[in-house]
Parts: structure tokens; sequence; C-alpha cells
């Protein structure tokens, strides 16, 4: 159902628009900062989708502080948004709870 009502969604997107954002933002165009995200000296939080293995991965590259989003996939912002805004706001260390 999360996967039909994404799909719904995204019917309406231009498609001149969706391959232009493509191009510019995909992974194969944009720099390779993982050594630079090595060598940093302060904390790296990076949040993925427990279903995400290439960013989950990546994450690990990178030996950042990694908080998975369980139940989600690559869009564990739509898939999840409570447990996204809980986890920023843990790292913020923010007591939302009964907020949200």
């Amino acid at each position: 159902p999360q996967r039909e009502a994404l799909v719904a969604l995204r019917s309406h997107n231009s498609g001149a628009s969706l391959a232009a954002m493509l191009e510019a933002t995909s992974l194969a165009v944009q720099p390779d900062l993982r050594a630079q995200l090595r060598a940093r000296r302060y904390p790296v939080h990076y949040l993925c989708g427990e279903r995400d293995a290439k960013f989950r991965a990546i994450a690990r590259d990178v030996a950042a502080t990694t908080h998975i989003i369980h139940h989600a996939g690559h869009n564990a912002h739509r898939e999840r948004p409570d447990s996204v805004a809980n986890c920023l706001a843990r790292i913020l260390r923010l007591d939302i709870k009964g907020i949200l």
C-alpha cells in the first residue's frame, strides 16, 4: 500500500523536471566526499532505513554514527516520519514525548 501511494503521488510529476533533478543530484555526478567524512574531527549522524542496504553500507564506510529507521527503506522520511522525527529529537537531546 505504501509503494502504491508513492507511485500515485509521483505519477503527477513532470517527466522533464524529474529527469533534470536526477541528472543534477545523481550519486554518479556528485563528488565522492567519503574520504573527507572519514577524516572529520566532528560527529556525523547518519539516518537510513533498515532495508536500504546501499546507504547503510555508505554509513559504515564513513564510520558515521548510524541511526537505523526500522521498518523503512530508502524513503524512511516518508515511510516512517514519526520514527525519523523521534530519532532527530534524540540526536538533538530533546524530549518530545507526547508532542508528536
